[in-house]
Order: C-alpha cells, then structure tokens, then sequence
C-alpha cells in the first residue's frame, strides 16, 4: 500500500502546484489588465474620477499644439504650438505660436492683455474674458475638450510606457457638450493617458474630421502637468 499512496500523494502535490500556477498567472494577468491602485475601477468610473480630479486642481501647466490634417496625415506646419499655465478660478498665461505667429497673452479675471511682439508693450482688453472664448480652447483653456455629452464607445487599453512615464490609455470616441465643437468638426476621436498614482490626465490626442471636407480634419496633442503647484499669475505692465 505505501507506494501506491505515494503515488496518489505525489499526484496531489502535482495538481496543487497546477493550480497554484494557474491562480498566479491569472492574477498577474488581471494586474496587467486593469491599472494599479485603481484594480475595481471600470473605465466609465476611471474616466469620471480623472475628470472630476483634473477639473478640481487648482493649478497646473499645459502644453498643446494643434495641426490641420489631410487624407488622416498630419501638416507639417503647426496651426499652434503654445505653453501655458493656469490658476483657478480664472488666470491664464500662454506663450507661443498662433497661425505661426508668436503671441504673448495674460488673463487676470475679466481682464485680458496681449504683448505687441514689435513694440514690446502690453495692451489691455477690460471686461473681455478671451481664455474662455470657443476660438480659443485649445491655447487657452484645452480641459474644454472634456466637456462630454455622452461617451459612446470607451475603452481601457492599459499601461503605456510614454517618454519613461508609466500611463494608463484610454480610448474613445464622445460627443462634446459645447455645440460650438462640433458646428464643422465631426467624429472626435480621443486617446487619453492617465497617471496611475492619482488618476488625473496627463496627456491626451484628440483628432476629428471636417463635417464638408471629410479627407480633412485637426488633431490636437496636449500635455498637463505641475497639478496644485504654487504658480502665479499677475497683471503685466502696461504702458
């Protein structure tokens, strides 16, 4: 009887370790589906969390730039290549290119001021809150862009390894609530990275074609970053 219990023992241990290895790949895979610290979320819930997180920072610094495209190929001109910070509720500061021209711009409340890059001078506009202007969400105000309606289809596509930062991607294609993105523009189409240790955005593309000339469209990259950093934003000088 002692080798034939030997057997069915070692059996035992053997299918134990199976099924030890087949929970551990199991959980290691479910740990490379879903993002670290964040494992319960679905992406409806991880997405909110991330607006609701990103909109309630008090300050932070951006980058975006905006190209036209043709046939889904991007220009090689930039439309806008700017840098920008933001304090809430309603300070702005960005520098760049706009249409390949550089700008200088400062928002202190209603107040807005621009730089004559020829003269050097600051010139006011009192009562004009231009970094809340449709015209100018990109340069001036990109967390516009998130302002969804209704997101139809929404994907959580895991971590990415972008410029030596880990980020968790999410994919999706909403329908904005401002009726005045999507007047010409038609089918946006974001793709949105998040950082893992507090769910707020951290870059984000967006592309969408032109209603009358479907072959062209824009595409917009931006980056956030410096979220509650001390920065401060004052009226310039002007003369």
């Amino acid at each position: 009887m002692r080798p034939f219990w030997l057997v069915l023992n070692k059996r035992a241990v053997l299918s134990g370790l199976v099924l030890l290895v087949l929970l551990a790949l199991i959980a290691w895979g479910g740990g490379r589906l879903m993002p670290r610290g964040h494992g319960k979320m679905q992406p409806q819930e991880m997405l909110k969390t991330a607006l609701e997180r990103t909109k309630a920072s008090g300050s932070f610094r951006y980058q975006a730039e905006t190209r036209l495209t043709t046939a889904g190929k991007s220009s090689v001109d930039f439309f806008s290549q700017v840098e920008g910070e933001r304090v809430a509720p309603d300070r702005v500061r960005m520098k760049g290119l706009l249409m390949n021209t550089p700008v200088e711009f400062i928002q202190v409340g209603d107040s807005s001021y621009f730089k004559d890059q020829q003269t050097g001078r600051w010139i006011t506009l009192p009562g004009n809150k231009l970094a809340d202007s449709e015209l100018f969400y990109a340069e001036l105000n990109p967390l516009a862009y998130f302002n969804f309606k209704d997101i139809p289809e929404l994907k959580y596509k895991g971590e990415e390894n972008v410029n030596g930062e880990k980020l968790l991607l999410l994919e999706m294609r909403p329908n904005l609530m401002d009726p005045f993105l999507e007047l010409r523009l038609t089918d946006y189409y974001f793709k949105v990275w998040l950082s893992p240790a507090d769910c707020r955005i951290r870059r984000a593309t967006l592309q969408a074609r032109d209603k009358y000339s479907p072959q062209n469209g824009i595409e917009i990259n931006l980056r956030f970053w410096d979220y509650d950093k001390n920065i401060t934003i004052e009226p310039p000088a002007v003369n």
